[in-house]
């Protein structure tokens, strides 16, 4: 088997020349994407050597929109394995052998690792290069990750050293973990989260998406409201940023508001209570500077967003913790 899984060269485009491709490709099917070439490119050789990436960042930097463009412009196989927090088995994950009727229960997501390993004894046998399959672990961390993934970690240290590993479910059956088959983990930090053991460190490349004020001033370029936003986003940067999910949807928000004869600092003011204002929240003690701040980048208007600000503050000044509720 180690024979056969070293027979191809890398799966991952390595040849001179095709990073440049990939990222043509990549940049005409998503021209508006924020994230500089060097994230991409260090993304791409991320998956190309170790096959395992996790992506952290504020919410909405991109970090799923990278993961799902990078495969399609690949020409890989994707497929979004959303975590929920009530993981705690491998058997959550990759299904279960049922006592009742003795059948093996797979999951969505090994019979994707299945068909990654068929692709990759197919293309074997007929001498091509294997299309990869890509898996995404959409918020990753919400599950502690050592404890439902604790068997694709220990197998893909055996791939790391002999081209494929084969991963036993229960007892007479087991998937291949193919070279083909690559891993990528988006991660928000906050209390809602789990830390990493070691152990995922060591197995995984860690890349970390900005948030730079420079691509939010384009996002924002051309935007009667992009002034105020910016003033804004300065001040509550260094507690509560916001990317560009949430400016995205603040958007599509203004655009509707005025269809309906809103003025758009009306719709501002809302869109500052409704999606920025819920992220400013616990004990941290530059909670009361960044409402401060917040309510100085204001202005004139916003009685909103001013309103509530000032309310959470004076929760802030009596019990040390504030919330949006």
């Amino acid at each position: 088997m180690q024979e056969t899984a070293l027979r191809q060269p890398s799966t991952t485009h390595a040849h001179e020349g095709a990073f440049a491709d990939l990222l043509r490709r990549f940049r005409t099917a998503h021209p508006t994407f924020l994230i500089g070439d060097d994230v991409i490119r260090r993304y791409h050789l991320a998956m190309s050597t170790r096959g395992f990436v996790i992506l952290c960042g504020p919410s909405g930097t991109g970090k799923t929109w990278l993961a799902q463009a990078y495969a399609e412009a690949a020409g890989a196989r994707v497929k979004m394995v959303a975590v929920d927090p009530s993981w705690s088995s491998n058997e959550d994950l990759l299904g279960y052998l049922s006592p009742l009727d003795g059948f093996y229960h797979h999951t969505p997501f090994s019979e994707f690792v299945q068909e990654a390993a068929r692709e990759w004894d197919s293309s074997n046998m007929a001498g091509r290069i294997a299309r990869e399959f890509h898996v995404i672990l959409d918020e990753m961390n919400l599950a502690r990750v050592e404890h439902y993934f604790s068997r694709f970690l220990s197998a893909m240290e055996v791939r790391s050293r002999e081209g494929v590993a084969r991963l036993d479910l229960a007892p007479g059956h087991s998937v291949e973990l193919a070279p083909n088959l690559k891993f990528v983990g988006t991660v928000n930090v906050d209390e809602t989260t789990h830390g990493f053991a070691d152990k995922v460190y060591d197995r995984a490349q860690l890349i970390e998406l900005p948030l730079a004020r420079d691509d939010v001033v384009r996002f924002l370029e051309g935007e009667d409201y992009a002034e105020d936003v910016l003033r804004v986003w300065d001040a509550l940067r260094p507690l509560a940023p916001f990317g560009f999910r949430v400016l995205d949807e603040m958007h599509h928000y203004i655009v509707a508001a005025r269809e309906t004869g809103t003025d758009w600092r009306v719709a501002l003011d809302e869109q500052f209570v409704q999606k920025v204002l819920p992220r400013v929240r616990g004990a941290d003690q530059r909670l009361d500077r960044a409402l401060e701040a917040f309510l100085g980048a204001l202005g004139e208007g916003y009685p909103l967003s001013r309103a509530k600000a000032e309310e959470m503050r004076a929760e802030y000044g009596t019990h040390g913790y504030a919330s949006y509720f």
